[in-house]
């Protein structure tokens, strides 16, 4: 899908989004490299899909043995922030109920990797990010050649640090690249790639580049959302064509509903260009 195909793509991303006013990013990658684009360098607020860099992160520091995996996080709502002193998570801002249980007690390192990616967690990222550290997961990127597309400053809910304009970013490039690098064991270890697929595919939050797929498509994918931002990056394995990465980022005024329903008929268009290419 080369060539007259790829623009034929982009001409259709082109026309779902004219006149929708913001940034709108996409990246249509086989494991090879891309193959359609708009706007990929552009850069957007991260949300959750820093979430991604973290877990990068934490199995390659297992896999060199930085990190152990049956090591016991303390589960706690304060956190270190990137400007100093702590900042508090609040419960309200998250997604996952279940890991605020266990404030005052202890948590599995892993357990808390799954609620980061498959419920999207704030508390679980923060625990875990924490743990790895935030120079690990600069160094991850960096090590993948992301450190420019992917800036990972500060923890999720760090709004100290965010009073400070110190905040997270990334591109629809990077994106695509850091999921297509874990998808083909370029970033990680047979096992490591296959745990972090496992946990990407069994995410819960589905109303964006999932929704836009076929019902029974397999799919592992991470997206980042707060009012006005609607972001999601997967690694899509249709049965009758070659797998493909998708990344879309929005930076919009659509309302929030709008917003993931743009992201899926984006990831629609998409589906119907690489298949029928293939067929």
């Amino acid at each position: 899908m080369t060539g007259g195909v790829g623009e034929q793509l982009e001409r259709a991303w082109d026309e779902q989004v004219t006149g929708i006013g913001g940034r709108i990013s996409l990246v249509l990658s086989s494991l090879d490299g891309p193959v359609a684009t708009r706007d990929a360098d552009e850069p957007h607020y991260a949300a959750s899909t820093i979430k991604l860099a973290a877990l990068g992160a934490l199995l390659h520091g297992l896999e060199v043995g930085e990190m152990r995996v049956d090591h016991a996080i303390a589960v706690r709502d304060r956190l270190p922030s990137a400007v100093g002193g702590r900042f508090r998570l609040r419960q309200e801002d998250d997604q996952d109920d279940e890991t605020w249980q266990y404030l005052g007690s202890l948590a599995d390192l892993m357990w808390l990797a799954d609620r980061m990616i498959t419920q999207s967690g704030n508390l679980a990222a923060g625990l875990v990010m924490d743990a790895v550290g935030l120079h690990a997961v600069r160094g991850f990127l960096d090590r993948a050649g992301l450190g420019r597309s992917i800036a990972v400053n500060r923890l999720i809910g760090d709004h100290v640090a965010d009073a400070a304009d110190v905040t997270n970013t990334v591109t629809a490039r990077g994106l695509a690249t850091l999921m297509a690098g874990i998808a083909d064991g370029t970033l990680l270890g047979t096992d490591a790639t296959d745990t972090a697929l496992d946990l990407l595919s069994r995410q819960a939050h589905r109303q964006m580049i999932p929704a836009g797929l076929p019902e029974g498509t397999w799919c592992a994918s991470k997206g980042g959302w707060v009012p006005g931002v609607k972001h999601d990056v997967a690694l899509v394995r249709p049965p009758a064509a070659p797998p493909y990465v998708l990344a879309v980022c929005t930076t919009t005024d659509l309302p929030d509903a709008e917003g993931e329903a743009l992201v899926a008929r984006l990831s629609a268009i998409t589906w119907e260009h690489w298949t029928r290419w293939h067929a």
